[in-house]
């Protein structure tokens, strides 16, 4: 039999992430906050993707049962909390996925767990919960998976779900490369409360966006890094016009006053600058409008 998945994280990627696990045959427990969810689990045990149940278990991270595989999936705004609130269940040589957006968290993580084998994931895939336990996969896309010092024989084992997986050696300059997209295009929509799209329609919204991959730019350069065939904004641009009806995620968090992830996006960017001595100014105002939106994203 396959090895028992644990998911910390039960909102939309963690959902799909299940899902997947489950369609792959493997036994999967979600890590849920608090035992009102876990009632709410309880009605139909398990979770709902295109009109099919996958059955699967929960538990509250209290538990004492042994973590050997996890998958971490919550928004890095909460990364630190949930994970030592199931530290004490972890194996000394699990393995552990970290599926974030943002850069930071995944750092921290392998820094707690010096003896475990760390994988760093980055995924283009589309998901919203219609409830609770009801994902949706709204696109598919790619999730790219790797270390960034070393192979992980143990991740082929991964590659057998619905989802598109893809290994990646370089899953560092990958992260870095969704970061950039992230710095151009979240807070923008977010302080706008527009769609993607509109930030290349809008003549004075594109400028903004221009401004800050500039600025992007110089610490991508100061860093050595290769991360696109050309300028930033070009790449900025083409995203932002394959998702013009999305909503960013940043946008959603501000319009529903949750806390947003700009720490581990532009404020990582910021801090990244701030070590080389480089001036972005026009990242560190919308890293201060978007804290403003609300006060618990501040430093």
């Amino acid at each position: 039999m396959k090895e028992r998945w644990y998911i910390l994280g039960a909102g939309s990627i963690g959902n799909l992430w299940a899902c997947n696990l489950i369609s792959a045959g493997f036994p999967v427990t979600l890590i849920l906050r608090n035992s009102a969810k876990l009632s709410r689990f309880e009605v139909n045990r398990g979770i709902l993707i295109a009109d099919q149940m996958h059955s699967c278990e929960a538990d509250l991270p209290n538990n004492s049962s042994l973590i050997q595989q996890l998958i971490i999936t919550t928004k890095s705004t909460d990364t630190q909390a949930a994970f030592n609130s199931i530290k004490h269940r972890l194996a000394d040589d699990a393995h552990v996925v970290v599926l974030q957006n943002g850069m930071g968290s995944q750092q921290w993580i392998t820094d707690q767990l010096p003896n475990a084998e760390v994988a760093w994931a980055s995924t283009t895939d589309g998901a919203w919960l219609e409830s609770e336990f009801s994902v949706v996969h709204a696109g598919k896309g790619i999730t790219r998976i790797g270390s960034p010092d070393k192979m992980l024989e143990w991740l082929e084992q991964l590659n057998c779900g619905f989802l598109d997986l893809q290994p990646d050696p370089e899953i560092a300059t990958t992260l870095w490369r969704k970061l950039a997209i992230n710095c151009a295009i979240n807070p923008l929509t977010a302080i706008f409360g527009c769609k993607n799209g509109e930030l290349v329609s809008n003549p004075n919204y594109l400028n903004e966006m221009v401004l800050i991959c500039n600025e992007v730019e110089k610490v991508i350069t100061a860093l050595n890094l290769e991360l696109f065939d050309g300028p930033l904004i070009d790449h900025a641009c083409q995203v932002a016009e394959l998702t013009e009806n999305n909503f960013s995620s940043m946008n959603q968090d501000v319009k529903h006053g949750r806390i947003t992830e700009i720490n581990q996006i532009t404020g990582y960017l910021c801090e990244q600058a701030d070590k080389l001595d480089i001036t972005v100014d026009i990242n560190k105002y919308y890293l201060g409008k978007i804290r403003e939106l609300h006060p618990h994203s501040d430093a």
